[in-house]
């Protein structure tokens, strides 16, 4: 199984995120770390005969935690799961709130991988949808992690925003190439009830038109690929044996353990996910009461579409025979004129038994999944 914990603390939240996420406070901070720990109680026996291969601390800015609170978490953690030998375990970082004591706190805690919330590497763009970072801050947060000799690294880039262009992407992708084992590659997405969002509609933002976002994306896969980095998922990218697992996890129909407000699980077939307010989880833990806000047991018919889904969102795509047997269905057969369509179009390519998007047009996944959906 794979292992989600949220940490919904942020200095200040950027004008495009729509995640769960409360400003800081220490007397907040410690209240959440004693409700965790209480959570992990609530759910240890649960889950006692499984075992757990990565563990991802995601939120949120993870980054922005008094010290000792990481270190305290994964103690915890270790001591009420049990854990394959080379489990990979992920921190995410914001540039401007990491530190050398932060790092430290790090690798003494087991963590042996960083993802770094990069976005661009143009001071403008990043203060356009007021993201509280500069280059610079990216550039002494690299040093940092290069000198504490952390072997593992993702940046995340997004592609897309406003005053943002192809050269100012393919810039910043360039510039962390050296620097990193992994890259994902994002496109914008502009949520409803975002300050963005609001900034957009009164004209007074715009973002990269759509076109120039597929030309951009485009170059950044080759780009990537020139750099020796293999683009096993839509929007990640890696160096050999750096793929990220746990995200692979997610991808491949694993099973996984979400803990903490806004976390999601899924486990024997279910769905569940926590509440999102802080005082409701918070009560629901300290009433020793699991803090699950809804849950849904999937039917046939919403497992066949996340198996397409997923599967196609990866390098190797959808295995026709797995399919087939999983489900007691043609793939195939099921789908003959939708698969016709699109190989008449060149958007398909079916190769041992396997269905896969032409890399050249994984910028339309979206439209191919839900014609085979």
């Amino acid at each position: 199984m794979a292992l989600y914990i949220h940490i919904p603390f942020c200095n200040k939240k950027c004008d495009y995120c729509d995640f769960v996420s409360y400003p800081l406070g220490t007397g907040c901070m410690k209240n959440y770390l004693t409700a965790l720990i209480k959570e992990i109680d609530l759910v240890k026996q649960t889950y006692s005969n499984q075992t757990f291969s990565t563990i991802f601390i995601g939120g949120g800015t993870p980054s922005v935690l008094f010290g000792g609170f990481i270190k305290q978490l994964s103690q915890k953690i270790f001591s009420s799961f049990k854990f394959c030998k080379n489990v990979e375990f992920t921190i995410e970082v914001n540039p401007s709130s990491l530190t050398e004591e932060k790092l430290i706190e790090y690798k003494s805690a087991g963590i042996n991988r960083i993802s770094l919330g990069v976005q661009s590497l143009d001071d403008k763009v990043l203060k356009s949808v007021g993201r509280n970072q500069t280059k610079q801050d990216v550039l002494n947060a690299l040093k940092l992690i290069e000198k504490h000799n952390f072997k593992n690294v993702n940046a995340d880039v997004i592609i897309g925003l406003p005053n943002s262009s192809k050269k100012s992407v393919l810039n910043t992708i360039k510039f962390l190439i050296p620097h990193t084992t992994h890259i994902s590659a994002y496109g914008l997405q502009i949520e409803e009830n975002t300050p963005l969002y609001k900034n957009i509609k009164q004209g007074k933002l715009s973002p990269m038109p759509e076109d120039e976002i597929a030309s951009t994306f485009l170059s950044v896969s080759k780009t990537l690929k020139n750099a020796g980095f293999n683009q096993y998922e839509i929007s990640n990218f890696s160096r050999p044996k750096f793929e990220c697992k746990h995200n692979q996890k997610y991808w491949n129909g694993s099973y996984y353990l979400g803990l903490g407000i806004a976390a999601h699980s899924y486990f024997n077939n279910k769905r569940f996910c926590n509440s999102s307010n802080f005082n409701n989880y918070l009560e629901k833990i300290n009433a020793n009461t699991l803090p699950i806000e809804t849950e849904e047991v999937l039917t046939k018919q919403q497992q066949i579409e996340e198996f397409i889904m997923l599967s196609l969102r990866t390098q190797k795509g959808l295995n026709i025979a797995q399919f087939n047997k999983k489900f007691k269905q043609n793939f195939l057969q099921s789908r003959k004129n939708s698969i016709k369509n699109l190989k008449k179009l060149n958007l398909i390519d079916i190769k041992n038994n396997n269905l896969t998007i032409k890399p050249s047009k994984i910028y339309l996944s979206n439209a191919i999944i839900l014609e085979l959906i």
